[in-house]
Order: C-alpha cells, then structure tokens, then sequence
C-alpha cells in the first residue's frame, strides 16, 4: 500500500510539473502576440477581411465594333483609388474562383400602366428567359421579389419576398407570371416609391440568409464573409423616381453587400441616365442603381432579344473581376472608388471601358 502511494505521489508530481512546464512555454510564445510597439495600434477583427470592389470590362470589337467582354486582364493591369488616394489591390479573382450569386428577378405588379412603362412587357413572354437562366452555376441561386404602387411588396401574408433563393428556375419563372397576371391594382408614386425601398431592403435580408457555407470571398462585414454576391435585375420600364437622399440610402444598402444592379425592358427610358436628379428627385432609378453598382441597363424592343441578353449579363457576373483591399479608415461614411487600367493596359488594351461600383462604406466591426 506504502508503495502504491508513494507511485501515486510521484505520478501527481510529475503531471505538476509538465503542466507548469506547459504553462510557462505557452507564456512565452504568446509574448510577442500579445506586446505592441506604440506605433502599431490594436488589432480588429475587421483587418482581416477585404473590401471587395466588382466589376467588368468591355472593350469594342475592332473587327464589329461591338462590345466584347474583355477577360484578359490581370491584377498588375489595374490601379484602384480611394477617395483620390491609390490602395494597394490585395486580392485578385476572376471566372471560376470568384463566390457565386444570388439572381434575383424583380418585377412591378399590374398597376394598368403602357407595358413599357412597367414589368408588362414580360407577361407571357419569361420563356424567354429560361435559356439563359440555365446558364446558372451549380452554386448560384435565383429568388424573385416585385413591388407595387399601392405598397404592396408581397403576395403571401408574412413573407417577405416572392420566391425564397433556391436552385428551380421553372418556380421562379412561374412566380414571375404569378406576380405580373394579377388583377390590376390603383396606387400613387409616393406609396409605391416607399413599396420599392421595402422590397430592396428584403432582398437584401434574404441574401445573406442565403450565405453558402464554403463560398469564396471576403466582405467589409467579418460575418457577411463568403456571401453569395446579389445581383438585381429590374425587369422594368424604369418609370420611377424617388427624393434623391432615399435614392442614395438604397444605394449604401446595396453598397454594403456588394451588391450590382441591371435592368432590362422592352424599350428605352424616357429619361436617360444623364438626367439625374430634377426638382430635388433622382428619375429613372434603375439607370442610377446601376451606373453606381457596375451593373448596365438594357433594353430589348422583342421578346426574343431577352435571352442573348440575359445571357449576357450573367456572362458578366461569372467572368467579373473582383479587387480586394483594406481600407485605410473604417468611419462608416459613404468613399468613391476609382478603377482605371495602368499605362501599360491602355496600351495593350484600348478602347476599354470599366465599370465597377463607384463609392463604398468602409463599415467599423460589428458588435
């Protein structure tokens, strides 16, 4: 027994020992974590994570003259600016390494207006689009969102959206006729000004509670890393405007989540982009949202021109080029951002066009 005892003892002696032994090399190497120079400042969270800046760009065929997606370009060919100041570009992706998307088709309900003016144009004619929605990748996903000038932007009591994000395009698209076969409704601007903003703010609320739990990517929010990028298609006259200062709040909510913005109709806008804001109003909103998010507006005058469109903006946002940076300042005020080739890419690339998105927030960690 003595014996036994004297083991046990010995045994608890020497797991002291290793475990002080543990302790003191653990103190050791963490020492020069933990001490700072004067000069470096406390570590956040948020440094970690990059600022992500999407766009694209388009060069003129020399041969057609028509716009043609310019997919060649490297890191070494951009310089990217900060309120007027060149950042450092820390990150590069392009094609198959970039995080996937959600493809959300957002459509006006039956308000009675000319089908230019409106989503009417599309009523009996989403065939058209399901070629190049077939075209989605395997990680994308497509949801459906509408609004109307009554103040409705829904359907289905409690439900925020139309379509939750998911992977069957034939619901979508049958969601879409769902929406746009409705009886006609009456409303004014104002309503359906406030009906819209409700509806943008939701899908972005239902993006992030689409995140992937694998997806690439970096966003200025550490918990919005590895979000599928939204990309908003106004299916839509652009007959809209709205006070210039909501204009811009709808702006830094799509800004936050990196989001770009395109449309498409059967006919031009009365207002080009070029308009801007009138009588304290920013007109034709969809060509506003999309100048500031690196996205384009179209317009198709037959039906059969919605597929090599479509197509072609979801070419764009798979073949997208992503830059990532740090910001120098996380002040959670509106930054523009520039993106221009280098002297060396004008040169080999002429008569390019890029378009990304034009102001960021740099956003301090959430709590």
């Amino acid at each position: 027994m003595k014996n036994a005892r004297r083991i046990e003892w010995k045994t608890r002696r020497e797991y002291a020992l290793l475990v002080c032994i543990g302790l003191g090399l653990w103190l050791l190497c963490a020492r020069p974590l933990c001490a700072q120079t004067p000069d470096s400042g406390p570590i956040f969270h948020v440094q970690t994570a990059l600022t992500l800046v999407d766009g694209v760009a388009i060069q003129r065929d020399p041969s057609t003259h028509n716009p043609v997606l310019l997919t060649d370009l490297r890191q070494t060919d951009f310089r990217l600016f900060d309120n007027d100041r060149e950042v450092r570009i820390q990150s590069f992706d392009t094609g198959a390494t970039l995080r996937p998307i959600v493809l959300w088709l957002i459509v006006q309900c039956n308000m009675g207006f000319p089908d230019d003016w409106g989503s009417g144009f599309l009523r009996g004619n989403t065939q058209y689009l399901k070629p190049a929605l077939q075209h989605l990748n395997k990680d994308d996903l497509i949801g459906v969102a509408h609004w109307c000038d009554n103040g409705d932007s829904r359907i289905d009591s409690g439900s925020r959206i139309d379509a939750a994000p998911g992977n069957d395009v034939d619901a979508a698209l049958q969601r879409v006729e769902e929406i746009l076969g409705t009886e006609r409704v009456s409303g004014d601007n104002r309503t359906g000004e406030l009906a819209m903003q409700r509806m943008i703010r939701s899908i972005d609320v239902a993006t992030r509670e689409a995140r992937p739990p694998h997806a690439v990517g970096l966003q200025i929010r550490p918990e919005m890393d590895s979000s599928r990028l939204p990309v908003f298609l106004f299916l839509y006259g652009d007959h809209c405007a709205t006070f210039t200062q909501e204009a811009n709040a709808i702006i830094q909510d799509v800004m936050e989540s990196s989001g770009m913005v395109f449309g498409l109709s059967s006919a031009k806008s009365p207002w080009g982009p070029s308009e801007g804001e009138r009588m304290g109003k920013t007109w034709n909103l969809v060509h506003y949202y999309a100048q500031n998010t690196g996205g384009v507006y179209n317009h198709a005058p037959r039906p059969e021109l919605f597929t090599p469109i479509l197509d072609d903006i979801i070419t764009q946002v798979h073949l997208r080029y992503t830059l990532g940076f740090k910001p120098s300042e996380l002040d959670g005020k509106i930054h523009d951002l520039r993106v221009e080739l280098t002297k060396d890419a004008q040169k080999r690339f002429p008569k390019t066009t890029l378009r990304f998105r034009r102001e960021y927030i740099p956003l301090p960690p959430a709590q």
